[in-house]
Protein backbone atom coordinates (compact mmCIF):
# COMPACT_ATOMS: atom_id res chain seq x y z
CA UNK A 1 0.00 0.00 0.00
CA UNK A 2 3.01 2.28 -0.28
CA UNK A 3 1.70 4.06 -3.38
CA UNK A 4 -1.65 4.65 -1.66
CA UNK A 5 0.14 6.17 1.33
CA UNK A 6 2.12 8.52 -0.88
CA UNK A 7 -1.07 9.61 -2.61
CA UNK A 8 -2.84 10.28 0.68
CA UNK A 9 0.09 12.38 1.95
CA UNK A 10 0.11 14.53 -1.19
CA UNK A 11 -3.62 14.81 -1.90
CA UNK A 12 -5.09 14.05 1.52
CA UNK A 13 -7.03 11.03 0.28
CA UNK A 14 -6.78 7.80 -1.68
CA UNK A 15 -9.20 5.22 -3.07
CA UNK A 16 -8.47 1.50 -2.72
CA UNK A 17 -10.61 -0.79 -4.89
CA UNK A 18 -11.89 -4.30 -4.15
CA UNK A 19 -11.14 -4.42 -0.42
CA UNK A 20 -14.44 -6.28 0.08
CA UNK A 21 -15.72 -8.91 -2.33
CA UNK A 22 -19.23 -8.61 -3.83
CA UNK A 23 -20.46 -11.34 -1.48
CA UNK A 24 -19.02 -9.52 1.55
CA UNK A 25 -20.68 -6.28 0.45
CA UNK A 26 -24.00 -8.13 0.11
CA UNK A 27 -23.64 -9.63 3.61
CA UNK A 28 -22.89 -6.25 5.19
CA UNK A 29 -25.83 -4.60 3.41
CA UNK A 30 -28.15 -7.41 4.47
CA UNK A 31 -27.05 -7.04 8.09
CA UNK A 32 -27.60 -3.29 8.01
CA UNK A 33 -31.11 -3.68 6.69
CA UNK A 34 -32.19 -6.23 9.33
CA UNK A 35 -33.81 -5.25 12.59
CA UNK A 36 -35.78 -2.09 13.48
CA UNK A 37 -35.26 0.78 11.06
CA UNK A 38 -36.68 4.30 10.91
CA UNK A 39 -39.63 4.34 8.54
CA UNK A 40 -40.69 7.97 8.34
CA UNK A 41 -39.20 9.89 5.39
CA UNK A 42 -38.86 12.86 7.73
CA UNK A 43 -36.38 10.99 9.90
CA UNK A 44 -32.73 10.52 9.23
CA UNK A 45 -31.61 13.85 7.80
CA UNK A 46 -27.91 14.52 7.74
CA UNK A 47 -26.80 16.13 11.00
CA UNK A 48 -24.83 19.28 10.25
CA UNK A 49 -25.01 20.64 13.79
CA UNK A 50 -26.85 19.89 17.07
CA UNK A 51 -30.58 20.02 16.39
CA UNK A 52 -33.33 20.52 19.01
CA UNK A 53 -35.65 18.28 16.97
CA UNK A 54 -33.38 15.26 17.43
CA UNK A 55 -35.31 12.04 18.04
CA UNK A 56 -34.32 8.82 19.73
CA UNK A 57 -35.93 5.70 18.29
CA UNK A 58 -36.38 2.62 20.47
CA UNK A 59 -37.38 -0.93 19.68
CA UNK A 60 -40.19 -2.65 21.67
CA UNK A 61 -37.72 -3.62 24.42
CA UNK A 62 -36.56 -0.04 24.84
CA UNK A 63 -33.12 -0.58 23.31
CA UNK A 64 -31.60 2.28 21.37
CA UNK A 65 -31.69 1.54 17.65
CA UNK A 66 -30.96 4.73 15.72
CA UNK A 67 -30.02 8.28 16.65
CA UNK A 68 -31.09 10.66 13.90
CA UNK A 69 -32.01 14.29 13.41
CA UNK A 70 -34.36 16.25 11.23
CA UNK A 71 -33.08 19.17 9.21
CA UNK A 72 -35.41 21.25 7.10
CA UNK A 73 -35.39 20.00 3.53
CA UNK A 74 -33.12 17.05 4.30
CA UNK A 75 -33.68 13.39 3.49
CA UNK A 76 -30.20 11.94 3.93
CA UNK A 77 -29.96 9.39 6.71
CA UNK A 78 -27.34 8.68 9.37
CA UNK A 79 -27.19 5.48 11.43
CA UNK A 80 -25.13 5.52 14.61
CA UNK A 81 -23.48 2.85 16.78
CA UNK A 82 -23.08 0.29 14.03
CA UNK A 83 -21.00 -1.76 16.47
CA UNK A 84 -24.33 -2.84 17.96
CA UNK A 85 -25.56 -4.22 14.65
CA UNK A 86 -23.52 -7.39 14.27
CA UNK A 87 -20.11 -9.02 14.16
CA UNK A 88 -19.78 -8.62 10.39
CA UNK A 89 -19.90 -4.85 10.92
CA UNK A 90 -17.61 -4.89 13.96
CA UNK A 91 -15.00 -6.79 11.96
CA UNK A 92 -14.66 -3.82 9.59
CA UNK A 93 -13.19 -1.54 12.27
CA UNK A 94 -10.27 -3.97 12.74
CA UNK A 95 -9.86 -4.83 9.06
CA UNK A 96 -6.09 -4.94 8.32
CA UNK A 97 -6.37 -2.41 5.50
CA UNK A 98 -8.29 0.08 7.68
CA UNK A 99 -5.85 -0.26 10.57
CA UNK A 100 -2.82 0.10 8.29
CA UNK A 101 -4.22 3.30 6.84
CA UNK A 102 -5.05 4.72 10.27
CA UNK A 103 -1.61 3.89 11.60
CA UNK A 104 0.01 5.56 8.58
CA UNK A 105 -1.63 8.87 9.53
CA UNK A 106 -1.99 8.66 13.32
CA UNK A 107 0.87 6.45 14.47
CA UNK A 108 0.86 3.30 16.56
CA UNK A 109 -1.81 4.44 19.05
CA UNK A 110 -5.30 5.55 18.05
CA UNK A 111 -8.97 5.14 18.94
CA UNK A 112 -12.16 4.46 17.07
CA UNK A 113 -14.11 7.71 17.31
CA UNK A 114 -17.26 6.61 15.52
CA UNK A 115 -18.63 3.97 13.17
CA UNK A 116 -21.71 5.24 11.36
CA UNK A 117 -23.58 4.91 8.09
CA UNK A 118 -24.27 7.76 5.68
CA UNK A 119 -27.10 7.10 3.24
CA UNK A 120 -27.37 9.78 0.56
CA UNK A 121 -30.88 9.82 -0.91
CA UNK A 122 -32.42 11.59 -3.87
CA UNK A 123 -33.21 15.16 -2.89
CA UNK A 124 -30.56 15.29 -0.18
CA UNK A 125 -28.85 18.60 0.42
CA UNK A 126 -25.25 19.28 -0.51
CA UNK A 127 -23.32 19.23 2.76
CA UNK A 128 -21.20 22.28 3.56
CA UNK A 129 -17.47 21.70 3.24
CA UNK A 130 -15.83 20.94 6.56
CA UNK A 131 -12.94 19.17 8.24
CA UNK A 132 -13.58 16.14 10.42
CA UNK A 133 -11.07 17.38 12.97
CA UNK A 134 -12.51 20.90 12.99
CA UNK A 135 -12.13 20.76 16.81
CA UNK A 136 -8.34 20.78 16.64
CA UNK A 137 -6.94 23.88 18.42
CA UNK A 138 -5.39 26.21 15.86
CA UNK A 139 -1.93 27.61 16.72
CA UNK A 140 -1.52 31.36 17.01
CA UNK A 141 1.45 33.69 17.24
CA UNK A 142 2.17 35.06 20.69
CA UNK A 143 -0.01 38.08 21.44
CA UNK A 144 -2.52 37.37 18.63
CA UNK A 145 -6.20 36.65 19.15
CA UNK A 146 -7.29 33.03 19.05
CA UNK A 147 -10.43 30.95 19.50
CA UNK A 148 -10.60 29.38 22.96
CA UNK A 149 -10.68 25.60 22.76
CA UNK A 150 -14.10 25.36 24.42
CA UNK A 151 -15.61 27.97 22.09
CA UNK A 152 -14.82 26.27 18.81
CA UNK A 153 -17.73 25.48 16.50
CA UNK A 154 -17.86 23.17 13.52
CA UNK A 155 -17.81 25.98 10.98
CA UNK A 156 -15.59 28.45 12.84
CA UNK A 157 -13.60 30.32 10.21
CA UNK A 158 -10.06 30.76 11.47
CA UNK A 159 -6.53 30.04 10.33
CA UNK A 160 -3.07 29.21 11.61
CA UNK A 161 -0.10 31.54 11.07
CA UNK A 162 1.26 31.62 7.53
CA UNK A 163 3.55 28.75 6.70
CA UNK A 164 2.15 26.43 9.38
CA UNK A 165 -0.27 23.54 9.27
CA UNK A 166 -2.00 21.37 11.84
CA UNK A 167 -0.87 17.77 12.33
CA UNK A 168 -3.46 15.14 11.40
CA UNK A 169 -5.50 14.11 14.44
CA UNK A 170 -8.08 11.91 12.72
CA UNK A 171 -8.75 10.02 9.53
CA UNK A 172 -11.78 8.52 7.85
CA UNK A 173 -12.15 5.12 6.19
CA UNK A 174 -15.35 5.01 4.14
CA UNK A 175 -16.53 1.54 3.15
CA UNK A 176 -18.50 1.78 -0.10
CA UNK A 177 -21.58 -0.45 -0.02
CA UNK A 178 -22.81 0.98 -3.33
CA UNK A 179 -20.92 2.47 -6.24
CA UNK A 180 -19.97 6.09 -5.54
CA UNK A 181 -20.44 8.30 -8.60
CA UNK A 182 -20.66 11.96 -9.53
CA UNK A 183 -24.44 11.58 -9.72
CA UNK A 184 -25.37 9.67 -6.57
CA UNK A 185 -23.85 11.80 -3.82
CA UNK A 186 -20.26 10.53 -3.76
CA UNK A 187 -18.30 12.50 -1.14
CA UNK A 188 -16.98 15.80 -2.51
CA UNK A 189 -13.29 16.43 -1.81
CA UNK A 190 -10.84 19.30 -2.20
CA UNK A 191 -7.50 17.56 -2.92
CA UNK A 192 -4.55 19.01 -1.04
CA UNK A 193 -6.70 21.08 1.33
CA UNK A 194 -5.43 19.09 4.33
CA UNK A 195 -2.20 21.11 4.09
CA UNK A 196 -3.91 24.50 4.23
CA UNK A 197 -3.71 26.54 7.46
CA UNK A 198 -7.33 27.68 7.07
CA UNK A 199 -10.63 25.82 7.20
CA UNK A 200 -13.25 25.98 4.43
CA UNK A 201 -16.16 28.37 4.17
CA UNK A 202 -19.45 26.63 4.84
CA UNK A 203 -21.45 28.32 2.09
CA UNK A 204 -23.32 26.23 -0.49
CA UNK A 205 -22.78 26.15 -3.44
CA UNK A 206 -19.06 25.74 -2.85
CA UNK A 207 -16.67 28.59 -3.53
CA UNK A 208 -13.82 26.24 -4.46
CA UNK A 209 -13.60 23.41 -7.03
CA UNK A 210 -14.31 19.92 -5.69
CA UNK A 211 -14.13 16.40 -7.07
CA UNK A 212 -16.28 13.39 -6.29
CA UNK A 213 -14.74 10.37 -4.57
CA UNK A 214 -15.84 7.68 -6.98
CA UNK A 215 -15.42 3.92 -6.74
CA UNK A 216 -17.12 0.57 -6.99
CA UNK A 217 -18.92 -1.07 -4.08
CA UNK A 218 -16.35 -2.88 -1.94
CA UNK A 219 -13.80 -0.07 -2.28
CA UNK A 220 -12.43 2.16 0.47
CA UNK A 221 -12.25 5.95 0.33
CA UNK A 222 -9.63 7.07 2.83
CA UNK A 223 -8.88 10.66 3.77
CA UNK A 224 -7.01 12.78 6.29
CA UNK A 225 -9.27 14.39 8.90
CA UNK A 226 -8.02 17.84 7.83
CA UNK A 227 -9.24 17.42 4.25
CA UNK A 228 -12.09 19.68 3.15
CA UNK A 229 -15.04 17.51 2.16
CA UNK A 230 -18.81 17.12 2.26
CA UNK A 231 -21.53 14.67 1.24
CA UNK A 232 -22.52 15.17 -2.39
CA UNK A 233 -26.02 15.59 -3.75
CA UNK A 234 -27.75 12.43 -4.98
CA UNK A 235 -29.50 13.04 -8.28
CA UNK A 236 -30.41 9.38 -8.85
CA UNK A 237 -33.25 7.20 -7.59
CA UNK A 238 -30.96 4.79 -5.74
CA UNK A 239 -29.38 5.65 -2.36
CA UNK A 240 -25.61 5.89 -2.03
CA UNK A 241 -24.46 4.01 1.07
CA UNK A 242 -21.14 4.42 2.86
CA UNK A 243 -19.96 3.28 6.27
CA UNK A 244 -17.82 5.93 7.97
CA UNK A 245 -15.07 4.58 10.22
CA UNK A 246 -13.44 7.55 11.90
CA UNK A 247 -10.23 7.06 13.91
CA UNK A 248 -8.56 9.67 16.15
CA UNK A 249 -5.44 10.02 18.24
CA UNK A 250 -5.54 8.49 21.74
CA UNK A 251 -5.82 11.87 23.48
CA UNK A 252 -9.07 13.02 21.84
CA UNK A 253 -12.69 12.59 22.91
CA UNK A 254 -14.62 10.17 20.67
CA UNK A 255 -17.66 11.16 18.59
CA UNK A 256 -19.74 8.25 19.86
CA UNK A 257 -20.11 7.48 23.56
CA UNK A 258 -19.33 3.77 23.41
CA UNK A 259 -19.23 3.46 27.21
CA UNK A 260 -22.89 4.46 27.36
CA UNK A 261 -24.28 3.31 24.03
CA UNK A 262 -22.79 -0.13 23.42
CA UNK A 263 -24.87 -3.20 24.20
CA UNK A 264 -23.19 -4.99 27.17
CA UNK A 265 -23.33 -8.22 25.16
CA UNK A 266 -21.19 -6.59 22.46
CA UNK A 267 -18.54 -5.72 25.05
CA UNK A 268 -18.57 -9.28 26.33
CA UNK A 269 -17.97 -10.62 22.82
CA UNK A 270 -15.45 -8.02 21.69
CA UNK A 271 -11.84 -9.12 21.13
CA UNK A 272 -9.02 -7.25 22.83
CA UNK A 273 -8.21 -5.17 19.73
CA UNK A 274 -11.74 -3.77 19.64
CA UNK A 275 -11.55 -2.91 23.35
CA UNK A 276 -8.27 -1.10 22.67
CA UNK A 277 -9.95 0.96 19.95
CA UNK A 278 -12.88 1.79 22.23
CA UNK A 279 -10.58 3.23 24.89
CA UNK A 280 -10.36 0.38 27.40
CA UNK A 281 -6.57 0.50 27.28
CA UNK A 282 -4.54 3.28 28.89
CA UNK A 283 -2.33 5.56 26.85
CA UNK A 284 0.27 6.79 29.33
CA UNK A 285 -2.02 8.05 32.14
CA UNK A 286 -5.08 8.67 29.91
CA UNK A 287 -7.93 6.26 30.56
CA UNK A 288 -6.63 5.02 33.90
CA UNK A 289 -8.81 3.65 36.69
CA UNK A 290 -7.13 2.01 39.69
CA UNK A 291 -4.56 -0.77 39.95
CA UNK A 292 -6.49 -2.76 37.36
CA UNK A 293 -6.35 -1.62 33.76
CA UNK A 294 -9.64 -0.39 32.32
CA UNK A 295 -9.80 -3.51 30.20
CA UNK A 296 -9.31 -5.84 33.20
CA UNK A 297 -11.83 -3.84 35.21
CA UNK A 298 -14.39 -4.34 32.45
CA UNK A 299 -13.76 -8.09 32.41
CA UNK A 300 -13.90 -8.32 36.22
CA UNK A 301 -17.40 -6.83 36.43
CA UNK A 302 -16.80 -6.12 40.10
CA UNK A 303 -18.11 -3.18 42.10
CA UNK A 304 -15.28 -0.86 43.12
CA UNK A 305 -16.37 0.33 46.56
CA UNK A 306 -16.30 -2.27 49.36
CA UNK A 307 -19.45 -0.83 51.00
CA UNK A 308 -21.39 -1.28 47.78
CA UNK A 309 -20.18 -4.84 47.40
CA UNK A 310 -21.41 -5.65 50.93
CA UNK A 311 -24.86 -4.22 50.23
CA UNK A 312 -25.33 -6.48 47.21
CA UNK A 313 -24.76 -9.68 49.18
Amino acid sequence: MKSQSLGSARDGYCIIPDVLSPSEVAQVRQRMSSGPQPKSPRLGARRCRPDPTQRILEDPRGALTENVSEIKGGVNQRMNLLLNKGKILRDLVTHPVALELAEHVLGANFLLSSFTANIAKKGGMLEPLHRDNWWHPVPACQGEAYVRVGDRERYTQDSAPKGTTMPPCGCNVIWLLTDFTEENGGTRLVPGSHLLPVGPESSVPYKVPTIAATGKAGSIVFFDGRLWHGTGQNLTDEPGIGLLTFYVGPQFRQNENFFLGLDPAVLEQSPERVLDLLGYTTWFYFGQTDALSSRKRLRARELWIPELRLKTR
